[in-house]
Order: C-alpha cells, then structure tokens, then sequence
C-alpha cells in the first residue's frame, strides 16, 4: 500500500510538469540574443536621424563644371561653375524655404505662398514666391546682378537695409563695398543666363573685357600682342561659344584681323602677317 500511494503522488506531482519542445527552447534563447541588438541598433538609427537632420544639404561645383539640381518642393536650380548651394534639412519645405548661395545660379522657384522662398548671399537676401531669374552674387565679386525673367522678387541689400521689388525685363545691380542697389530694364535679361545655352553674349562691350571673359570661360591666360592699342577700346558685339576654344578663335581672327595662337595653355593675339 505504501508503494502504491508513493506511486500516486508521484504521479500527480510529474504530470504537472509539463516539457517545453525543443523549438520553444531555441525561440526563447533567440529572443535574449536578439532584443539587446534590436535595441542597439534603434538606438544607432535614432542617432544617425537626429544628426542628419542637422545637417546641410550641399551642392557645389568646381572649374568648368554646371550641375541642375531640383530641391524637395520642386524648385530647379543650375549651378554655374565654382557655386554653391545649401539648405537645412531639417526645416527646409516648412513655414519657410532658405537656402544660402555663393556663385551664379539660374532659379525656377516653385510656387508656394504658404512657404516663402529666400536666397541669403554674400549682402543681400532675394525673397520670391515662384519665379525665374539668373543670380550672381560670388563673394569674390564686386557686385552682386539678378536678372529677372519672369514673376516678382523683392531684393535687399543687407548693409543699407536698402530694398526694392524687381518686375520681368529688369535687373538689380549691388555694390557689395558701399550697399547700393541700382535696377536697370533689360531687353535682354536672358542674356544672363546664356552660360546654360554655352554661350557668351556681348553688346557693346570693349574688346578687352571680351578677352577676360574668354580667359574666365576656357580658364587660360589670354595675352593681346598687337601694336594696335586701339584694338582693346574697340566696342564688340556678338555671341561666342563657351565650348569650343576654335570657334572663338576664328571669330576674332575675322573680325579683328588677328592671327591667335593657342600653345602651352594659353592664347596669344598677333599682328596678322
């Protein structure tokens, strides 16, 4: 009898004890192994978001180079060689869209009158609502120019305080040393922006100033030979090629009668013989 009742309790007492499958076993060892990673890496991610949201987009180019970029809103913008262009990621698109530049710039700014559109340069800031217009205002510059193609901008000029709205077929002109802001209508306010066409467009301008500009746009020296001074004040209009050196050349050649040479990394005017 007394092996008999052992036999029963024993028998209540392992049957209550239920044995955990093999499976079980390994979920609950994979999920102690798993939760600290898990929790790591939310960590990690929270991390990386909150610093990449205070951090600056940035988009910039070199010598010779244009890139057109299209910011979050829809705003497109074409950088001109050695420009640069920035926003903040974190509030750009909100109550307001800023972006800071340096260099030239043609803007197409999406239309949003809930949201503002600013361009903080080197003494001025441009505020629009949606609009195009070609910006120039490199920090290296004497002056800053925006040439307004279509819509409203209104331009201020941070050291005097000085602003004024600018209409289509007009063009603001800033001292950057005295703060002055000039505008001026413009028949030809695309001409601006001829750099994206890969042009160079002149009206009436001195010859010499012609040959800084090839300098600039083929960034080579350019040095004038001829006995004839004269040649320097000669008033030129035309339009010449931001891509081909040889058309340029032969341009001069036949207006100018000069013989050019273009050795050793730069270009050279003579007498023709």
């Amino acid at each position: 009898r007394l092996d008999e009742l052992k036999e029963r309790i024993d028998r209540q007492i392992f049957s209550s004890v239920r044995s955990v499958p093999l499976y079980q076993r390994m979920l609950r060892i994979a999920a102690a192994v798993l939760l600290p990673l898990f929790m790591v890496a939310t960590i990690c991610l929270y991390h990386e978001n909150t610093v990449l949201a205070t951090k600056d987009f940035v988009a910039s180019t070199g010598k010779g180079e244009q890139v057109t970029i299209s910011l979050p809103d829809g705003t497109q913008v074409t950088l001109n060689a050695e420009s640069r262009l920035s926003y903040n990621l974190s509030n750009y698109n909100s109550d307001a869209r800023r972006v800071t530049f340096d260099g030239e710039g043609y803007f197409h700014v999406a239309k949003n009158a809930a949201s503002p559109f600013s361009i903080e340069a080197k003494g001025l800031v441009v505020s629009v609502l949606g609009t195009t217009f070609n910006l120039r205002a490199r920090s290296s510059d004497p002056a800053a120019e925006l040439s307004l193609e279509e819509g409203s901008v209104r331009f201020l000029s941070l050291k005097t305080g000085q602003n004024v709205i600018l209409s289509p077929n007009q063009k603001a002109i800033l001292d950057q040393s005295k703060g002055i802001l000039v505008v001026e209508e413009s028949r030809h306010v695309t001409d601006a922006s001829a750099w994206r066409r890969g042009e160079l467009v002149f009206r009436n301008v001195p010859f010499e100033e012609v040959l800084e500009e090839i300098s600039k746009a083929y960034r080579m020296p350019v040095i004038m030979e001829s006995r004839d001074k004269a040649l320097q004040d000669d008033l030129f209009t035309g339009v010449l090629s931001r891509t081909n050196i040889n058309e340029v050349l032969e341009v001069i050649e036949r207006s100018y009668h000069l013989e050019t040479i273009l050795k050793d990394g730069q270009i050279r005017l003579v007498d023709a013989r």
